[in-house]
């Protein structure tokens, strides 16, 4: 079975855009020319990779998940070969597709790109803006070349990018604003607000150490979200500084005691097996902010 990079390359552009005609459209192909290249694939395989599905739409089958995962490495080494020919020519040229989450993308992507784009302009840059679980299930499944992440994150390559020192936010009534630095035991009856997507695990496991359990009384996804609640007196956040760009009214922060940090990291699926373009995200983003400590 020998298929071509434009059938691979329609496969990969259907499970990003969920939709053949959407596909077609931006690979320039009609819609029975996309039909006939995914049967065709399909038939080549002997089993089906997407179905339709009256709730979702089209889905991928579980082989069509896995096979998705390799299409998506050939595309990859395809864009090596490119890189290389490029190089041997005296040019620079590469596609890199980063995921981070939105506090992430805030902080750290916008100065990344423009540095990018004036040191390398022959570099194409795509951006996807998620969870920081999804960030983590589009590097497993190779749907991104590089990511930001934050502990856990055990399933990747990860170059360390910044420390971010913990703080708690509270609303300025609160009673332990007369505190100057607040310590975990302070937190036991309080209500707090959780961040998902790996926020959460680190909360928990600080209090583990103490021998407590924390009084979750919210999970939310972002941290906008969370101040809102805070200014509305309903609860406390555990989070960073480089987290929040602004705080709102009636709402401050206290610093924790002692000291307590959370990393920020750029994960890769295997950092043996990046391309030239990853290589250059990676180490212009820690030009920029490897060893800053907030």
């Amino acid at each position: 079975m020998i298929w071509n990079e434009t059938q691979i390359q329609l496969i990969v552009k259907i499970s990003e855009t969920g939709s053949f005609t959407k596909a077609g459209e931006e690979l320039h192909m009609t819609q029975p020319a996309v039909s006939r290249i995914v049967a065709a694939v399909e038939s080549d395989l002997g089993t089906k990779l997407i179905k339709r599905n009256r709730k979702n739409g089209l889905v991928f089958t579980e082989v069509g998940e896995q096979i998705l995962v390799l299409f998506r490495n050939v595309l990859s080494e395809l864009r090596k070969v490119d890189e290389l020919i490029a190089a041997e020519q005296g040019l620079e040229i590469g596609k890199i597709h980063v995921g981070a989450y939105p506090t992430a993308c805030t902080r750290f992507i916008p100065k990344i790109i423009r540095t990018l784009e004036e040191k390398h302009p022959g570099l194409e840059i795509r951006l996807s803006e998620g969870s920081v679980t999804q960030v983590k299930e589009w590097l497993r499944t190779r749907v991104i070349d590089v990511g930001i992440t934050i502990p856990p994150d055990h399933d990747f390559d990860v170059i360390p990018l910044v420390k971010d020192k913990l703080i708690v936010v509270i609303h300025s009534d609160h009673a332990l604003v007369l505190k100057e630095s607040i310590e975990i035991p302070d937190l036991k009856s309080e209500n707090l607000i959780l961040g998902r997507g790996g926020y959460d695990v680190q909360v928990h496991a600080i209090f583990k150490e103490y021998k407590m359990k924390p009084k979750v009384r919210f999970v939310v996804d972002h941290i906008d979200t969370a101040l809102s609640m805070v200014q509305e007196g309903l609860g406390l956040i555990v989070t960073t500084k480089g987290a929040i760009s602004s705080l709102p009214e009636k709402v401050i922060f206290r610093e924790l005691k002692p000291s307590m940090f959370r990393e920020i990291n750029i994960a890769v699926p295997d950092i043996q097996d990046i391309s030239k373009a990853t290589d250059v995200f990676i180490q212009t983003a820690r030009s920029l902010f490897s060893n800053n400590t907030s």
